[in-house]
């Protein structure tokens, strides 16, 4: 579950793809892989092997005894994810290129790993500007830690990821059997597309990237789901992906960080699995696993093309979108990062003001979006703001949003904590923009602009860029 959804899935998923835990009654009815069992590696291991050589005889026989349980241990890890390996790549139609290591580690170890991998992965201006962007449109309390709530959600939730810099796969221990041997076969599929496809890779960051990299994580996330369940189920036609979103939903709400985690970020989080899923599906249904095979060889370039087949058949690009500027803020604004939403963050945004099916309608017309986070600091202190502008495929469709949007949100909002947010049309064009608030060591954050000011710089950010003369 590293990786996983919208922005959030985004950015945490470069360890690639995460099983998040499955529901108690898809993980009954598991089946195919046997009672797998495996050994536990790294830490998890030498800690365990020492524990169990603590009850033989000092010093030398101490040693040797914690050596001969974590060799034991290895092997009978490394045999269960061999025999494990070939049904799951007999079941996904894809050849095994080599053996994949692995084994258990502990929940604390496991975000531990993924922590680290992030922070050596992501530039930590990205994550910062990630906050501000939920926070700014109201996705997130204004004060709620971000970085330290994802990874919170992450450490819950997670069952199983795949590093593709280790080429190792993990399972946390705590698993009952069933859910075990689901993430098994998740995570061996996230071992086969990396041999396979370079999975790594195509996850890697690149700055203006996020919506590419969101339309892969939905990819991988979806031909591991589909062929997880017809390991467990017999054949994933089975399962309804409505059914799935909303287990997963209920399990992450019940789960110890439900009741602090806000809801746009659970749905970060699931989305990936569920849309992935959906798209793969239908590749399926058209072409069985070959069809999936020629995604990865040319892959959705944007999560509409992951949300809309036909799309995806056109090789429907995205629409270029100038950048907004800060000029009507005044002097001393930086960009801290900006990047692309995509039609699946616009969905989620939408979700926090309407209904999601009117969230998916609204969204529909997407055609392409950047959205900036800009920073101003001075002594003790630093203020934000962030403009978000959509353009949709023509005015009808930036139409049709407009009036889903009027229905939930003033066309300025003042809020004490983060300022105005303000939102309009023109055109084809929809824009948010949000602040400028201030945040302080130790103190709540402070509005730093009224609705007059949010007004003349939404207009500024909906206005079209002039046009280039060339001489």
């Amino acid at each position: 579950m590293a990786k996983r959804r919208w922005l959030l899935a985004a950015l945490v998923s470069s360890t690639a793809a995460c099983g998040l835990r499955p529901s108690s009654e898809r993980a009954k009815s598991a089946a195919g892989l046997g009672d797998v069992a495996l050994g536990p590696t790294g830490t998890a291991s030498r800690e365990r092997a020492r524990g169990t050589a603590a009850t033989s005889d000092p010093a030398k026989a101490h040693a040797d005894g914690a050596s001969r349980h974590a060799d034991e241990a290895t092997s009978e890890a490394a045999a269960a994810i061999a025999v494990a390996l070939a049904q799951v790549s007999a079941t996904r139609e894809l050849a095994a290129r080599g053996a994949v290591a692995g084994g258990e580690v502990s929940r604390r170890e496991g975000i531990r790993l993924i922590v680290e991998k992030t922070k050596r992965d992501l530039p930590e201006r990205v994550l910062a500007a990630q906050g501000e962007f939920f926070a700014a449109l109201g996705l997130t309390p204004a004060d709620y830690p971000f970085v330290e709530g994802v990874f919170a959600m992450v450490e819950t939730n997670i069952a199983g990821f795949y590093d593709p810099d280790a080429d190792r796969m993990y399972l946390v221990d705590d698993l009952d059997p069933g859910a075990r041997r689901e993430t098994l076969a998740h995570e061996l599929v996230h071992a086969l597309q990396d041999q396979h496809y370079d999975l790594g890779a195509r996850l890697a960051y690149r700055p203006g990237e996020l919506d590419r990299l969101a339309a892969t994580s939905c990819l991988a996330e979806g031909d591991a789901t589909s062929a997880m369940l017809d390991v467990a189920m017999g054949s994933a036609f089975r399962a309804d992906a409505e059914q799935l979103r909303l287990g997963m939903m209920v399990s992450m709400a019940l789960s110890t960080t439900g009741a602090t985690t806000p809801r746009s970020l659970q749905l970060s989080l699931v989305a990936p699995y569920i849309d992935g899923f959906r798209f793969v599906q239908a590749l399926r249904q058209r072409g069985g696993w070959a069809e999936v095979d020629r995604a990865w060889a040319a892959p959705p370039a944007t999560t509409e093309q992951i949300l809309h087949l036909e799309k995806y058949d056109a090789h429907e690009p995205a629409l270029d979108v100038h950048e907004p500027e800060s000029a009507a803020l005044g002097e001393g604004w930086q960009r801290l990062d900006g990047d692309s939403a995509g039609e699946q963050g616009l969905r989620v945004a939408f979700e926090e003001w309407m209904t999601p099916s009117e969230a998916a309608n609204a969204a529909a017309g997407w055609g392409g979006d950047r959205f900036v986070v800009f920073e101003r600091a001075s002594v003790g202190r630093k203020e934000f703001a962030v403009a978000w502008l959509v353009r949709f495929d023509d005015a009808s469709e930036a139409r049709e949003a407009e009036r889903a949007v009027a229905k939930k949100l003033a066309a300025c909002s003042l809020r004490p904590e983060l300022g105005p947010l303000a939102w309009g049309r023109s055109e084809e064009r929809l824009a948010f923009v949000a602040g400028p608030y201030r945040r302080e060591p130790s103190k709540p954050a402070r509005a730093a602009a009224t609705c007059a000011s949010a007004s003349l710089w939404l207009s500024n950010v909906l206005r079209p860029p002039a046009p280039v003369t060339l001489r």
